[in-house]
């Protein structure tokens, strides 16, 4: 069964500078450095990890008010299920940047919280400081 996790940073700039690059959908090149491409086309989205690995993703839905977007792997990972949301919420001090997962692996002993969520709470503190400074270097 996909168990629901979710992973954020808190990020010292406004909700909509935030959302320019984190609702851009080929932006998760900028700060995610395992992803090396991304091609869009329509509602398909189509990552090229450092690995070689291609991941197929479908572009679910989309809200610029509410800054928040969902997508979901469906192809290139042995997933049985995938769905992810990102969100920019605002804070007294600049926003949050949510990312939610809900994700299973056909191979029922892999954890895919384990698997993923250390290294999307990485991805993120890569955001924060691409945002902040300019940079991704810590």
């Amino acid at each position: 069964m996909a168990e629901p996790f979710s992973v954020s940073v808190d990020v010292a700039v406004p909700p909509d500078r935030a959302w320019a690059v984190v609702g851009d959908p080929c932006g998760v090149t900028t700060w995610y450095p395992t992803y090396v491409s991304c091609e869009v086309d329509g509602d398909r989205r189509t990552l090229r990890r450092d690995d070689g690995v291609e991941l197929i993703e479908h572009l679910l839905d989309r809200d610029d008010v509410r800054r928040t977007y969902s997508y979901s792997v469906v192809g290139g990972l042995p997933l049985l299920y995938h769905h992810a949301r990102f969100t920019v919420d605002p804070t007294p001090d600049g926003c949050r940047v949510v990312w939610e997962t809900a994700a299973q692996h056909r191979d029922p002993l892999v954890d895919m919280k384990v698997r993923l969520a250390g290294r999307q709470h990485e991805a993120l503190e890569a955001l924060r400081r691409l945002l902040e400074t300019g940079t991704t270097e810590p």
